[in-house]
């Protein structure tokens, strides 16, 4: 059931992914909105930013296996990886939470199970 569906699915959790190439271009924005961080420390916005571009990266590769099953497991395998990781960063690191990150790791768990569901099935 999961198979038919797995070229939408890898789309859209792969445009959402993406999404985080806003993060590139409003880095300041960006960790205000989501981790209610202010901050103008030169660092932690190239790391933002960083962040940023490698998650959009994962995001277009998840939209280019949609229509490249030689590459699909390798890439889903990042993505699961990428996405357990920052909800466990988000969950279990010792920051102040906001509803936004939160959020986030949610989203990005469900997108972690949907995503195993799509490289086992």
């Amino acid at each position: 059931m999961i198979a038919s569906h797995s070229t939408a699915i890898l789309v859209a959790t792969g445009l959402y992914t993406a999404g985080a190439l806003l993060q590139l271009f409003a880095p300041r924005t960006s960790l205000a909105l989501i981790f209610g961080v202010r901050t103008d420390d030169r660092f932690t916005l190239l790391i933002a930013r960083h962040w940023g571009l490698l998650a959009a990266l994962v995001g277009g590769l998840l939209v280019y296996s949609a229509f490249h099953p030689e590459v699909r497991a390798p890439v889903v395998a990042v993505a699961i990886v990428e996405k357990l990781v920052l909800a466990g960063l988000a969950f279990f690191g010792s920051w102040n939470r906001t509803p936004v990150a939160t959020r986030t790791a949610v989203v990005d768990l469900a997108i972690a199970a949907l995503l195993l569901l799509v490289l086992v099935g």
